[in-house]
């Protein structure tokens, strides 16, 4: 499912709109052949099967196999793959497909007509018009999917018609929708593969003729099959193994020589004993302590003030950042802004200290190798450690490394050694190391670096080093690379990869406390630590929740400004005039008498909120009926003002399922007002109901308009929140994002 959407459980029901419930977003399902077109809105629905079990958005249980109808145009249902295509599939040689062999991809010949259904097809109802060359794909030999419609008028030839799937968008169709096209004789012209000059090679090495291009976010491994020999058996599992690597100067690399992004700092760096000041009555005097250990933030989080000590907006000019860790000020001549190339000031190090062994840790030779290098990067942060429970530390590492100094062979602990190594305290200091040593994918095992290990097993262990020979034979595959043109050597250099690439790589700029003051520019009604809430939770899930387009962003903001308004309200107000009661909700549209004794009239009387969210909502979306309390239990809360006890239910899963946090927002409502879950909220309401994808249809009234049918569709408001996207749009307040 793209979104929430109806189910019906007959074709009968949803002819007649009777609707069973509603599917979550995300629900997996299996098309069936069997699709109609409902006469009273001409969309069309396929009857699908519930591939497990799964809850609806009232929280009832449907079991694996149950089949129902749902809307299937326009988008409303997409292809669920394991994986998306990468983009260098088709330029492989033969190109790699995940279409069924059945599948045949082909171009329409001319111009068709389109149906929605097999009914549509005979009864010539069609539904628009598929230019010549519109991409499709089809089954020609499924029987299933083809309709025999006889000629109109007597004499005229019958046609056969095929269930295709289109391959761009089409009107108000989308990419993947299927529908029904004339299909005999050459009406549909197959797109035959690409030749291919070569046959695959499998369990080699293989490096193309020439470079195959590779796009970022392109898929390119998959988990592998790894087992390990144990005493009782083996241990097995599937994993994904990602090493990074480089034959480049990483010694100069880390010291940034071409001084990139010296003009845009991303850190601030200090060192220990630099004299901290303090922020008194007369500006900033200097304290009687200084820095306890060095340190790195990010610049752009830390505060600032002027000489004077007034705060500042923008650090930029600062004369003293505040140092949080350490509870006080220091100027900037004790700080160091610094690129975030300078990988060598963030704690980046290069070690050379290439082993004579793959057994880095034997139990007998003391490990005078690249082991040594990280056990002195760990000492120097344990140096530095300022917790009590964890003062012993730098007396330990600098034992071990006096063991190694001492050059004393003999039988010691390996255990000790490793559980050094992985001390989960200095985990962030072992990420940096960035070292050079011979590769266990260039050698095999016939050279030096892995017979020396292997020969301590020919009486110890006979079987585990047959096997392991065997593995390393498959294993190697650098050799073979390098001497066919590939940049890779023995002795490459090995970076942590998530680490490593993350340091490097260009930040995207995310959403700001100060974006979001230009919406909300009164600090009397939402302040700076609630606004750091709000941006720090939506760009935490920018991506997954789909604010990452600037249509989509401009469009998201637009409603959650108009539902809080200025004064960033989390509750819903009900401070309705009678006449707006009755304008706005059915029950006082049959009860204006109600509406007079409950609504809010100037100098007369307060509006009565818990009879209106009671009469408003009950009975409506899950909730129970009026007496039950349920309207105002359930009232519009958080930055999309959430409403009915199925929306708390939904968000519920929802919240499980992309923050992994089990909160029952249903038993708790009033959690919505806190602002980590008002903002939560919004993203969930935004996203599961597909709203990004009306936002990807540009920027524009219309477009606004549908939005709000489905944030709010009595809403008296579509004009202000066009206007509000107009405004944030014309002021460019998230433009740097993009």
């Amino acid at each position: 499912m793209a979104g929430v959407q109806r189910y019906y459980t007959s074709v009968e029901d949803l002819q007649a709109g009777h609707v069973t419930g509603k599917l979550e977003k995300d629900t997996v399902v299996t098309l069936s052949d069997t699709i109609v077109t409902r006469s009273s809105d001409k969309r069309q629905f396929t009857e699908v099967t519930i591939t497990s079990e799964t809850k609806n958005a009232a929280g009832n249980t449907l079991a694996a196999g149950t089949k129902v109808w749902t809307v299937s145009d326009q988008g409303s249902l997409k292809v669920a793959a394991s994986a998306p295509v990468p983009s260098w599939w088709t330029k492989c040689s033969p190109a790699y497909t995940n279409q069924s062999e059945s599948v045949v991809n082909c171009t329409s010949r001319t111009n068709w007509a389109y149906y929605l259904s097999s009914d549509d097809v005979l009864q010539y109802k069609n539904a628009g018009s598929l230019v010549a060359d519109f991409p499709l794909s089809y089954e020609p030999d499924n029987t299933a999917q083809q309709v025999i419609r006889p000629g109109k008028n007597a004499g005229d030839a019958e046609r056969t018609f095929s269930l295709v799937t289109l391959g761009r968008d089409k009107d108000k169709l989308k990419k993947d929708d299927r529908v029904w096209v004339v299909s005999d004789g050459d009406s549909l012209t197959p797109v035959a593969p690409a030749a291919s000059s070569s046959e695959p090679v499998f369990n080699g090495v293989y490096v193309p003729p020439t470079p195959v291009p590779v796009s970022a976010g392109d898929s390119l491994g998959h988990l592998g099959f790894y087992q390990l020999p144990e005493e009782n058996g083996k241990r097995s599992r599937y994993q994904v193994h990602i090493e990074c690597l480089s034959m480049d100067d990483m010694e100069k690399f880390i010291t940034n020589p071409g001084r990139v992004g010296e003009d845009t700092p991303v850190y601030l760096t200090w060192q220990a004993d630099a004299p901290l000041f303090e922020k008194g009555e007369q500006g900033m005097v200097a304290g009687s302590r200084k820095t306890k250990i060095s340190g790195i933030v990010t610049l752009a989080k830390v505060p600032g003030v002027d000489a004077a000590g007034t705060a500042l907006s923008d650090n930029k000019d600062a004369a003293y950042f505040q140092i949080r860790q350490e509870g006080g000020w220091l100027p900037t001549a004790s700080v160091q802004k610094v690129s975030q190339y300078a990988l060598g000031e963030l704690g980046f190090a290069t070690l050379d200290k290439a082993p004579a062994s793959f057994d880095l840790i034997d139990g007998i030779n003391q490990p005078n190798n690249v082991v040594k290098g990280i056990l002195e990067q760990l000492y120097k942060a344990a140096q530095e450690e300022t917790r009590t429970t964890h003062a012993l530390n730098k007396y330990n590492y600098k034992r071990l490394l006096e063991l190694i100094d001492s050059n004393q062979d003999g039988y010691y602990s390996e255990q000790e050694y490793r559980q050094a190594i992985h001390n989960v305290s200095y985990r962030d200091h072992l990420y940096r190391v960035i070292a050079k040593h011979a590769s266990e994918w260039y050698y095999g095992k016939d050279d030096q670096l892995w017979k020396t290990y292997l020969d301590t097993l020919t009486t110890d262990a006979p079987l585990w080093k047959t096997y392991l020979e065997v593995f390393l034979d498959k294993m190697t595959w650098m050799k073979a690379a390098s001497e066919n043109g590939v940049a890779l050597g023995a002795e490459p250099w090995h970076m942590h990869p998530i680490a490593f690439l993350n340091a490097i790589k260009k930040g995207k700029a995310k959403i700001t406390r100060e974006m979001l003051r230009r919406i909300w520019p009164d600090p009397r009604n939402v302040s700076d630590s609630v606004l750091d809430v709000v941006a720090e939770e939506f760009s935490n899930k920018f991506d997954m929740c789909n604010i990452n387009t600037r249509s989509r962003l401009y469009h998201f903001f637009a409603q959650i400004y108009q539902e809080v308004g200025p004064a960033f309200n989390l509750n819903e107000g009900f401070n309705y005039r009678p006449q707006v009661l009755i304008d706005k909700f059915a029950y006082y549209r049959n009860h204006s008498q109600d509406a007079q004794v409950d609504g809010f009239i100037p100098g007369r009387q307060a509006a009565n909120k818990q009879n209106i969210a009671n009469r408003a909502y009950g009975g409506r979306e899950g909730n129970d009926d009026i007496t039950s309390g349920d309207g105002w239990r359930y009232r519009g809360r958080g930055m999309k003002q959430l409403t009915f006890k199925n929306n708390y239910r939904s968000f519920t899963n929802y919240h499980e399922r992309v923050w992994g946090e089990r909160i029952d927002f249903v038993t708790n409502p009033d959690f919505l007002v806190e602002t980590v879950y008002a903002a939560r909220s919004a993203l969930y309401f935004w996203d599961q109901n597909n709203l990004y994808s009306r936002a990807d249809n540009g920027v524009s009234r219309t477009v606004s308009d549908s939005i709000t049918r489905i944030v709010n569709l009595y809403d008296n408001h579509y004009e202000d929140r066009h206007n509000n996207l107009i405004r944030f749009l014309q002021e460019g307040i998230f433009d740097e994002i993009f």
